[in-house]
């Protein structure tokens, strides 16, 4: 399992705030899922009606309720915190969840036409087996959607005090003494800790967009398309400042695969 114990053991012990500050539309939680993720993740999507769909770190079940409105005939949610999948169980009674690794997934090959996970992927230190284990249980032409922190923005250098609040990536070179200081890392793959609203310390894995092509190409996916969503311009009223950055800064990022054959993965030259 690559998902970090302590990510788990935070969902766990905060399942409940976690699933209070997806509901409230002010909490600087949500307005990130709300104004900027969501909107693009779920435009994405195909016509759901009467199709199969799995729901990968479903948390506290809010994504599988949006899924099976828009027509699916059946939906399927999985995470690996049994705190989130109780909640979900509690909240939606008449949907089907599973505490379930994303890299053991326990369903009959090509079970679903959908494969959908919003913020997920980013806590799996590898997506060889994640991968390789959503082709298996898609159908052929399946599509697989998904949504992840941008290898950009994790590779940011963080800095917050009590009046500034930044982050950087660059590099300063002092001509005379040909020396220079390097601000954040992009190019190599590194554990970084996240704090998600006050409590809530997880660990992402931030890889640079090369490893992760190489990762989804190996699987037998063939890549439809890849957003860098934007704010949506409705945010601009209440959170000017939010707009402004997420107009210029990459935040997220998107795919979307496809399951054009029964190409098997060849993870072989994946290190």
């Amino acid at each position: 399992m690559s998902t970090d114990q302590k990510t788990i053991d935070a969902y766990d012990k905060h399942a409940r705030s976690w699933a209070d500050s997806k509901q409230d539309i002010k909490d600087s939680i949500s307005i990130f899922h709300v104004f900027l993720e969501k909107p693009a993740l779920y435009g994405k999507l195909p016509n759901l009606k009467g199709k199969s769909v799995l729901c990968v770190g479903c948390g506290s079940g809010e994504e599988v309720e949006h899924l099976k409105s828009h027509g699916a005939e059946k939906v399927v949610g999985i995470d690996i915190s049994s705190g989130l999948i109780e909640i979900a169980k509690k909240n939606y009674p008449n949907l089907e969840f599973h505490t379930m690794d994303a890299e053991k997934l326990d369903f009959p090959k090509e079970s679903f036409d959908v494969v959908f996970s919003s913020l997920t992927m980013h806590y799996l230190e590898s997506w060889t087996k994640a991968l390789e284990g959503m082709y298996e249980v898609l159908k052929p032409n399946g599509e697989c959607i998904f949504s992840i922190t941008h290898p950009f923005f994790s590779a940011t250098k963080k800095h917050e005090d009590e009046k500034v609040k930044s982050r950087t990536f660059g590099y300063r070179e002092h001509k005379e003494s040909h020396t220079c200081e390097v601000t954040g890392d992009y190019l190599n793959p590194k554990k970084v800790e996240v704090c998600i609203g006050k409590d809530l310390v997880v660990t992402n894995y931030h890889r640079p967009l090369s490893i992760i092509m190489k990762e989804i190409v190996s699987s037998g996916f063939e890549v439809v398309d890849i957003v860098e969503p934007k704010a949506l311009d409705e945010s601009k009223k209440d959170n000017p400042i939010f707009w402004e950055v997420h107009q210029k800064i990459p935040e997220f990022m998107i795919f979307e695969l496809m399951k054009i054959n029964d190409k098997p993965p060849d993870f072989s030259g994946v290190q």
